[in-house]
């Protein structure tokens, strides 16, 4: 799952800096995906399940939440396919949390989570706000 999505996340990153030419500040603001995958793996290979949780928060809103934002056709399969493995990661670790009555793990990386989630939306949107033509790239095709 680990190796999957980081596959994933440097596919999409190849995407947004070389197809899309998004530059470095783009990339994070419109590809969430990957960052979220890169804490993932690093809760992994430190072996930290707090961690990991924490991952999971953008994780999942982004991984399950591309499932319904993008469009299941040609053009966005890769992408779903990166949403699936993303939501896939997200089970794997609660339930390593369940099975390990982890509840304290739970918490506090739920609690971290949101705290980096929350600013960097705010962030997000800002940015967006400020480059709409680069959202309207990134769904129109016109790469």
């Amino acid at each position: 799952m680990v190796v999957l999505n980081g596959l994933a996340a440097l596919n999409s990153t190849f995407f947004f800096l070389t197809m899309l030419k998004s530059g470095i500040v783009g990339w994070l603001m419109m590809n969430t995906r990957a960052p979220s995958i890169v804490l993932f793996v690093i809760g992994f290979l430190l072996g930290s399940p707090v961690v990991m949780v924490a991952a999971c928060v953008p994780v999942f809103r982004y991984g399950a939440g591309g499932l319904f934002a993008f469009r299941w056709d040609a053009y966005n399969l890769i992408p779903q396919i990166g949403h699936i493995l993303m939501t896939l990661a997200v089970v794997y670790v609660m339930l390593y949390v369940l099975r390990n009555r982890a509840w304290r793990t739970l918490g506090l990386g739920l609690a971290l989570g949101v705290a980096i989630l929350i600013p960097f939306i705010v962030a997000q949107t800002w940015w967006i706000n400020a480059h709409p033509e680069m959202l309207e790239m990134l769904f129109s095709g016109d790469w």
